[in-house]
C-alpha cells in the first residue's frame, strides 16, 4: 500500500535536472537559505508556534505533507534503489485542474475562546492584519499543491487585490478557502474568499456570500539560481473556472504590457502619457496657494508631505517563513497597521478597510534586516466614489494610502525598496475629508499614476468577479 502511494506521489513530479530523486525532493522539502548570514538558522519545529493560530495550522499541514513525502522517498529509495526512482520521476504531469489545489480552513470562533481573543480588534471585529497573514499562508499552501513534487521554491510575487464588503464580528464561525485560477509559464494566480459559516455549511452543502475576496500571484523559481521555472499548466473544468481563467489571462497580459511600458526609454509620448502629465501639472498648480500663500489656501486641502507617518523595526527570527526569509504576511500586517493609523489620524474617525489595491514584493527580507515603513495619503476622494459592492458606504469619503518598505543598510549608508503597499479606507460617518495635493511634480506624477491604476483596476469589476456574474446570468 505504501509503495502504491509512493508511486502516485512521484508520478505527479516533473523532472527538471539530473539530480537524484532523493536529492531533489530533499532540497525541495527543506528549501534554501538565500542570504549568507552566520547568525541565521533554519526553521525549527518550534518556530511556527510564534505565528497566529491559523498560519501555524496551515504551515504545519504543509510541512507534514513534505515530511511524509521525504519519508516515502527515503524508505523506497532503500527498497528499490535510486535508479528505479529516477525512472519513475521521468513521467511528467501533463496538467492539473483548479480543484486539485483547492484548500479550506475554518475559524471556529464560537467554540475556541483563544482563537477569538487572538483575532479580536479594538472594535470587536475580526482583526484584518491577522487575516492578511492567513491569506498569504493559505495562498502558499494552494501554490504548493499545484506544484506538488516539483523541485521549485515558491515566492509571493504580488497581491493584485483584496476587496472587502464588511469585516464581521466574532460571534460566527468563518471559512477561508481558495484555489489556483490561472497559470502562466512560471506564475500562478490564486483566488481566495472568506464567508460566514451557516449551520448547513458545516457539511459544505449551504452557500453564503463571501465578504472578502483576494487575488495573489505566486512564482516558482529554481531553489539554487532563483530564476523562474516552468510549471504544469492549469485546465479549468467548470464555466466559472473557465471565466476566471480567461480573466486571469487578461490581467496577466495587462501586467506584461505595463512592464514593457515602464522599460521603454526615449520613446515618443503617447496620448495617454500626455494626458497624465497634464493632470499632474494641474495638480501642482492647484497646490500653489498651499505652498506659497497658505493663509489664502483652501482650508479643506492639505499637502501630501503633511500626511506622512513612519515606523522602523528589526526583522526578528520569530517571523520567518518556511523558506527562512521574513514572512510576507507579517510585512503586510505591519504595513496595514501603519496605513490604518495614518488613515485614522488623517480622517479624524475610526476608518473602515475597503481594499488592498496592490502589493508588490520587489526583494526578499531577511532576519536581522532593518526595515523602514514610510506611509502617506497618496490621494483622497472627499466625496467618495461609486462602491457598487459596498452600497452603505457609497459617496462616503475615501482615503488611499501608499506604504513603501525599505531595507536600510547602515553599514553602507544605503537602502533598497522591498515592498510597496496600497490600501483604501472609507470614513463611514463623515460627509467629507481634506483633499490631498502634491507639492512637487514628482509627487503629482505618483498621484496620477495611482489614480490611473485604481481606475483601470475598478474597470475590471469589483472583486474581479463582476464579469463572471454577468456571464452566469446570461447578460
Amino acid at each position: 500500500m505504501r509503495g502504491k502511494l509512493f508511486l502516485s506521489l512521484l508520478a505527479k513530479g516533473e523532472r527538471r535536472s539530473s539530480k537524484s530523486t532523493t536529492q531533489r525532493l530533499f532540497h525541495y522539502t527543506h528549501g534554501l537559505k538565500k542570504k549568507d548570514q552566520s547568525s541565521q538558522t533554519g526553521p525549527t519545529s518550534h518556530h511556527t508556534k510564534f505565528m497566529n493560530p491559523i498560519v501555524r495550522e496551515l504551515w504545519e499541514q504543509r510541512q507534514a505533507t513534505k515530511d511524509r513525502m521525504l519519508s516515502l522517498v527515503n524508505q523506497d529509495s532503500e527498497a528499490f534503489g535510486s535508479e528505479n526512482l529516477q525512472e519513475l520521476t521521468d513521467k511528467k504531469v501533463q496538467f492539473r485542474h483548479p480543484s486539485e489545489s483547492q484548500t479550506t480552513i475554518d475559524y471556529k470562533f464560537k467554540s475556541d475562546e483563544f482563537l477569538r481573543e487572538a483575532y479580536k480588534s479594538p472594535g470587536g471585529t475580526m482583526r484584518f492584519g491577522k487575516v492578511l497573514e492567513d491569506l498569504d499562508a493559505l495562498a502558499g499552501n494552494i501554490a504548493f499543491h499545484h506544484v506538488f513534487g516539483d523541485d521549485v521554491m515558491l515566492v509571493t510575487a504580488a497581491v493584485d487585490r483584496i476587496a472587502l464588503k464588511d469585516i464581521p464580528v466574532l460571534d460566527r464561525d468563518q471559512r477561508l478557502s481558495g484555489q489556483v485560477t490561472y497559470v502562466g509559464s512560471s506564475s500562478m494566480e490564486i483566488r481566495m474568499q472568506i464567508h460566514e459559516l451557516k449551520d448547513d455549511d458545516e457539511n459544505e452543502n449551504g452557500h453564503c456570500e463571501h465578504w472578502l475576496e483576494g487575488y495573489f500571484t505566486f512564482v516558482a523559481v529554481d531553489p539554487e539560481t532563483s530564476t523562474p521555472v516552468k510549471i504544469c499548466p492549469l485546465v479549468p473544468e467548470t464555466s466559472e473556472e473557465r471565466a476566471l481563467f480567461e480573466l486571469g489571462a487578461f490581467k496577466a497580459a495587462k501586467k506584461k504590457e505595463a512592464r514593457k511600458k515602464r522599460s521603454r526609454v526615449g520613446i515618443q509620448l503617447t496620448e495617454e502619457a500626455i494626458e497624465m502629465e497634464s493632470r499632474a501639472e494641474q495638480l501642482v498648480s492647484d497646490a500653489f496657494p498651499l505652498i506659497r500663500m497658505p493663509s489664502l489656501a483652501d482650508p479643506q486641502a492639505i499637502l501630501m508631505s503633511h500626511t506622512q507617518m513612519m515606523n522602523t523595526l528589526i526583522a526578528q527570527p520569530q517571523v520567518r517563513n518556511l523558506s527562512n526569509t521574513i514572512f510576507g504576511g507579517f510585512l503586510m500586517r505591519r504595513a496595514f497597521e501603519l496605513a490604518f493609523s495614518n488613515a485614522y489620524s488623517f480622517g479624524g474617525e475610526w476608518p473602515q478597510m475597503l481594499e488592498v489595491d496592490n502589493i508588490t514584493f520587489d526583494a526578499p527580507v531577511y532576519v536581522g534586516d532593518l526595515l523602514q515603513f514610510n506611509s502617506r495619503v497618496i490621494y483622497s476622494l472627499p466625496y467618495g466614489g461609486q462602491l457598487d459592492d459596498v452600497k452603505k458606504h457609497s459617496s462616503k469619503p475615501l482615503i488611499m494610502i501608499e506604504i513603501e518598505c525599505y531595507v536600510m543598510e547602515p553599514e553602507t549608508a544605503r537602502a533598497h525598496l522591498s515592498n510597496r503597499f496600497y490600501f483604501t479606507f472609507v470614513l463611514p460617518t463623515k460627509a467629507t475629508c481634506k483633499k490631498v495635493l502634491p507639492a512637487t511634480l514628482e509627487e503629482a506624477r505618483r498621484m496620477v499614476q495611482r489614480m490611473a491604476a485604481d481606475e483601470e483596476q475598478s474597470s475590471l469589476g469589483k472583486g474581479y468577479l463582476r464579469q463572471y456574474d454577468l456571464l452566469s446570468r446570461g447578460k
